[in-house]
């Protein structure tokens, strides 16, 4: 009798105590099909937010660094600027060397760009009796001549000369650009943190509930010798699998939602087209958006398990 008492107090442990965890995780998870897919949800939810924060700004420091390196200055002259005007700037700029690379666009030539660029808004142009894009100078400089001091002095005298009504140059935009990104990426940052907190929290109600419907089950196995390990070992798993799962859900949402507007925008040029959708996130990046759902899936699981003594 007493070598029975024995037996049964010794601790019953699986062969395979992984093997053993990740069955008994995705049979429970079976089991509580539609609390696990609140789970689930939250955290695909809460991941694709994040992810299309990631996204577009991704896209547009791709934009920047395609731009990186090419200094170029654009002249605008005003809508009514005469030919002779124009040709009074013109030679301005023949008469610095360092000016010599330069294009111009004319009034129809800008409206023509400006029809590519938005072709969903082209026709509200038609509706104007006039051509309201001025022509301009585009101007490819080097990074030698904008450091030196003659730089400045050669851009007031543009900005003097007679129906030119704005010297532009792109390194302004493109700064203002790399810092929206940075702010895009904070703002997503900070939004996919609360929600998979949130979702965290709801993984952690889930397990709780799972282990409420286990709790005879626990009851015995703790009467058999099964260590806290054993017993916990699987809820964790549990968590781990939700989040993973969410993860993934929200990685391929993600894609499904760039591939189909990027099919859906034509790619004749369009600015939304280079800025938003020239480029899917890196693999290291995805990697990092189904990790963080294994993560929320995790502290959520641990959440539940960690003061369930009384189970």
């Amino acid at each position: 009798m007493a070598r029975e008492f024995s037996r049964l107090e010794e601790p019953k442990v699986p062969s395979g105590t992984l093997t053993y965890f990740l069955r008994e995780a995705l049979r429970r998870i079976w089991t509580s099909k539609r609390s696990s897919f609140v789970a689930i949800s939250m955290i695909a939810m809460s991941l694709f937010i994040l992810g299309t924060f990631m996204l577009i700004a991704e896209n547009l420091e791709h934009a920047v660094a395609q731009w990186q390196g090419k200094s170029r200055i654009n002249v605008y002259f005003e809508t009514d600027a005469t030919p002779q005007q124009i040709r009074a700037a013109e030679q301005i700029l023949a008469s610095h060397g360092e000016l010599a690379r330069r294009n111009f666009v004319s009034k129809n030539q800008a409206l023509d760009r400006f029809r590519a660029y938005f072709s969903n808004v082209s026709d509200l142009v038609g509706q104007i009796d006039e051509n309201p894009f001025p022509a301009s100078f585009e101007i490819e400089v080097t990074q030698t001549y904008l450091q030196s001091r003659a730089f400045d002095a050669h851009m007031n005298e543009l900005r003097r000369s007679a129906g030119v009504e704005q010297v532009q140059f792109d390194w302004e935009w493109l700064a203002e650009l790399r810092r929206l990104a940075r702010i895009i990426n904070i703002v997503g940052l900070i939004a996919g943190v609360v929600l998979a907190i949130a979702a965290a929290f709801t993984i952690a109600n889930v397990i709780r509930l799972t282990m409420m419907l286990y709790r005879e089950e626990i009851s015995i196995m703790r009467l058999v010798g099964a260590t806290e390990r054993i017993i916990r070992g699987p809820f964790i798993v549990e968590g781990m699998l939700q989040g993973t799962i969410g993860g993934l859900a929200a990685a391929a949402l993600l894609y499904a939602a760039f591939s189909t507007a990027k099919q859906m925008i034509p790619p004749t040029g369009s600015l939304l087209w280079g800025f938003l959708f020239s480029t899917f996130l890196p693999w290291q990046k995805v990697a990092a958006l189904v990790g963080g759902g294994f993560v929320a899936g995790w502290v959520g699981s641990w959440l539940s398990v960690r003061e369930r003594d009384d189970l």
